[in-house]
């Protein structure tokens, strides 16, 4: 129960300055990674409406926890915090980040009522609403439909199969490296990862520093004093993890050499420039 609410209370902290009637990203918009999560979210909906159609009320309970813990706390809404706090507030990035959350939050409340209908209805009563939507209570309005439009095909998600594995080997080592003093908190380590081809290929187009939650992740040998680690999901990878490089940026935590005269990375002077805001 505690899981299923402290989730909703993370999108619903998110969505507060989000109008799904306007600012919801197209699905051909959408970033990859939240593509990712609306397609296991798909298939979570399609679950339950069978498994209630067989009167099998507590799969969807297990099911739901199990979105709750596995897909979300413990790997996307881990990565898009940054996204969510940094990004430029009213930026495609950010957008579409709260549009998954939006959805997510939304079809939970949804299928989870006839079960939970009181703390759904709370969510319900807390989160902004399409105009199609009746506000008064969850219990009036449809389950929700298809996302279909806005999954990931096989391969894509295969490859984030590979991502996530890769993300728990590096957690493993940055672990290690906290433990021997080489780092203090994620953001203040440098990653290198080299091996597996098939592993590379997969990561190519993808921010790895961002979905591991590091400053920086490359494709290379291990630097020289790293803390290097072997793949325990995909053995066939070295993985390293020495102290980041640069300035940390006050703002985001990510260290940058490429830091302004305040010391803030690229990405976030930029976001600052744009607000009406003294530094």
């Amino acid at each position: 129960y505690l899981k299923f609410r402290n989730t909703a209370r993370y999108c619903l902290a998110n969505l507060g300055d989000f109008d799904p009637n306007c600012d919801c990203v197209a699905a051909e918009n959408l970033e990859e990674l939240d593509k990712w999560a609306l397609t296991k979210l798909d298939k979570l909906v399609k679950f339950c409406k069978k498994a209630y159609n067989g009167y099998e009320f507590h799969m969807v309970t297990h099911a739901i926890n199990d979105f709750c813990v596995v897909e979300l706390s413990s790997f996307y809404l881990d990565i898009i915090k940054d996204r969510l706090y940094c990004e430029e507030a009213t930026g495609n990035r950010r957008r579409s980040a709260q549009t998954a959350l939006f959805l997510i939050v939304d079809a939970m409340a949804k299928v989870f009522s006839p079960i939970l209908a009181f703390t759904c209805d709370e969510i319900w009563q807390a989160m902004p609403h399409l105009e199609s939507d009746d506000a008064r209570n969850v219990l009036l309005n449809q389950m929700p439909g298809s996302f279909e439009d806005y999954c990931l095909d096989d391969a894509a998600m295969e490859k984030w199969s590979i991502v996530m594995k890769l993300r728990q080997d590096v957690n493993g080592v940055l672990e290690r490296a906290r433990k021997d003093g080489r780092i203090g908190k994620a953001l203040e380590a440098h990653v290198t990862v080299y091996g597996d081809e098939a592993v590379k290929n997969a990561t190519d187009d993808l921010n790895m520093a961002e979905i591991c939650i590091v400053s920086s992740c490359v494709w290379a040998q291990p630097e020289e004093g790293a803390e290097v680690g072997q793949g325990v999901n995909l053995p066939g990878l070295t993985i390293g993890v020495s102290e980041a490089k640069g300035e940390k940026c006050p703002r985001c935590w990510m260290h940058s050499t490429e830091a302004d005269e305040n010391g803030l990375c690229k990405r976030c002077a930029a976001v600052v420039s744009k607000l009406d805001v003294e530094i």
